[in-house]
């Protein structure tokens, strides 16, 4: 599995170690073969100033330097040039424990990992009380790349940590792109590094939610796009 994700220096700095030890984990999972990694000019120097120059498995880093945020327009382009590849697109906080590999042979063409996640004290509330969060997603390249061809993506043309977008990609995979989506988060285990409760949301207010039935939209605050899909925890291994 390859990573799709980003690293940046916040001004807060308890939310840069979180960030760093999120990155030195990965780099150290044997099922992670590479991290393309998007970074600024200025961020990418400061990388090789500092505490992450002499990194281990820095080899496994492609660094894809640009000085703004990719959105998932950018995101879902960048992710179908890879040639037959099961490429992750995660958040920068997002820590991978997969005991059982075997969950990543179970991705047949036609399917998407969407998954919710565990906190770093391995709580799960995301899980539990699900609500239609999920931060990561997984595909194989060569299929997204058929997918999306001649198909407009600026339906999911928001950066990352955009509040509901998970709501819209829901409804583009499966009603625009013809995909199965499953959470098998219990074998695929996102740990989440976000302790500090540093954020660097937009300021708006969200674009979408997750409910089985049409209610209070009014109430959420104005017009935003509801999803009726919810993409539940499940198993995909025979235990």
């Amino acid at each position: 599995m390859e990573l799709l994700t980003s690293f940046y220096y916040p001004k807060n700095k308890q939310r840069e170690k979180e960030l760093i030890i999120t990155l030195k984990k990965n780099l150290s999972k044997g099922f992670i073969h590479k991290i393309h990694l998007f970074i600024t000019q200025i961020d990418h120097k400061t990388f090789h100033e500092g505490a992450l120059k002499n990194v281990k498995n820095y080899d496994k880093i492609n660094f894809l330097i640009q000085n703004y945020q990719p959105t998932y327009k950018e995101l879902f382009r960048v992710a179908s040039e890879f040639d037959n590849k099961i490429i992750c697109i995660c958040n920068s906080d997002i820590e991978f424990d997969i005991p059982n590999i075997e969950i990543l042979t179970k991705l047949k063409d036609n399917m998407c990992y969407f998954l919710t996640r565990h906190e770093s004290d391995n709580t799960h509330p995301l899980i539990t009380n699900y609500g239609g969060s999920h931060d990561a997603f997984i595909f194989k390249s060569d299929i997204l790349k058929k997918k999306i061809k001649d198909k407009d993506l600026s339906y999911v043309n928001y950066i990352q940590n955009t509040p509901g977008i998970e709501a819209l990609l829901t409804i583009y995979f499966t009603e625009k792109l013809d995909y199965k989506i499953f959470n098998p988060c219990f074998e695929i285990k996102l740990i989440h590094h976000h302790t500090s409760n540093y954020r660097t949301w937009p300021g708006t207010k969200s674009i979408g939610y997750f409910c089985p039935h049409r209610n209070n939209l009014q109430e959420r605050g104005g017009p935003i796009v509801w999803c009726k899909y919810g993409i539940y925890p499940r198993r995909l291994l025979s235990d």
